[in-house]
């Protein structure tokens, strides 16, 4: 028998170390009015540690079930006392673009007392600041999103990482004075700004960031490095392969898998050949990072002619050996980073 909201809403107030099984918590999913009010007038008796369990949870079931709708709960814990709860709440609707929802993210952004969720506003924000981009929003609320982003870059009041996801979630959009706060970020004494400057920089979509780009391709600093390539393969400069290609061999795997994905971003022959190698490899993450790659390579190109992919899935679909190559043993052996490292000097 499917589980009503009266029956469950007691369950929760229990605050037991387990949650109700995942059917009894689908009656969450696309509440009616009156629902939504009934479960608004429990959630405070509802413990805090069950709060919490709930958000996650209810994100993971949406995940894995697209006809799951827990907007209506991920918004009322928006207004919760926990921190811990407003942020998973703000996380469980990174995919809702309901203009409706700008208000309260603007509102977050300004005057929450957290950080982590001042932060995930911003985030948030990123994805209607790019609909406005797109003239997918109105223009009042993409006046509204754009003023809220850049106020928080300038504020001193705002904490860095406030300031730098505000940046990043900004950069979408078209203006001079936007590629003046990327820059002024990319010159920040402060080094993550540094680094959301150049996130900010592939965001933009903008050829101009191609020099600063290129160059920090080759920066000592990990996340610095990630980003430049990241950006490489959203400006599809094809200036960055042979620098790439050379990533393909990094001592942290996580600038390796941004090298793959931005080599297919930006397709070329060398970057076809490379990536086509590698997805013949035993290591089973370096091949599907490869396979993905060169299908972005054929949505955007379509350069690899369809009996060579139709070949590269069906080694994909094949069984394979645990054993890796040198090419991978050399892939999996992590080196450490110095994160303190400094910034390369930067040129204006």
């Amino acid at each position: 028998m499917e589980t009503k909201l009266v029956e469950l809403i007691p369950m929760l107030q229990k605050g037991r170390a387990k949650l109700p099984a995942s059917k009894h918590l689908m009656v969450l999913s696309a509440l009616p009015a009156d629902q939504r009010r009934a479960l608004q007038e429990a959630w405070p008796s509802i413990p805090v540690g069950t709060r919490r369990s709930l958000m996650s949870t209810l994100a993971e079931m949406a995940e894995s079930d697209v006809d799951a709708d827990f907007g209506a709960v991920f918004r009322l814990a928006l207004g919760d006392d926990d921190d811990a709860v407003r942020l998973a709440a703000l996380e469980g609707l990174w995919e809702d673009e309901d203009a409706a929802l700008v208000p309260t993210l603007v509102r977050l952004l300004n005057a929450d007392p957290s950080t982590n969720v001042r932060a995930a506003a911003a985030v948030s924000l990123g994805r209607f600041a790019m609909a406005g981009e797109l003239e997918e929003l109105n223009p009042k609320m993409t006046a509204v999103v754009r003023e809220a982003l850049l106020a928080a870059i300038r504020s001193q009041d705002q904490d860095v990482d406030v300031r730098r996801r505000a940046l990043e979630s900004v950069s979408c959009m078209s203006g001079d004075d936007i590629s003046d706060l990327i820059r002024a970020a990319y010159r920040d004494k402060d080094e993550w700004m540094a680094v959301s400057a150049v996130f900010a920089m592939g965001r933009s979509l903008d050829e101009t960031w191609a020099p600063y780009v290129l160059r920090e391709l080759k920066n000592a600093r990990t996340e610095i490095r990630f980003e430049a390539a990241r950006a490489a393969g959203e400006l599809e400069l094809t200036d960055a392969v042979p620098t790439l290609l050379e990533m393909l061999y990094d001592p942290e795997s996580e600038v390796r898998d941004v090298a793959i994905e931005a080599l297919g971003n930006i397709g070329g022959e060398s970057a076809l050949q490379a990536l086509a190698e590698l997805a013949k490899s035993d290591n089973e993450s370096i091949r599907h990072a490869a396979l993905e790659a060169l299908e972005i390579a054929r949505f955007n190109e379509d350069p690899l002619a369809p009996e060579v992919l139709s070949w590269l899935f069906d080694r994909e679909a094949a069984e394979r050996g645990s054993e890796d190559d040198e090419w991978d043993d050399d892939w999996d052996d992590d080196g450490d980073e110095d994160d303190d490292l400094e910034l390369e000097d930067k040129e204006d």
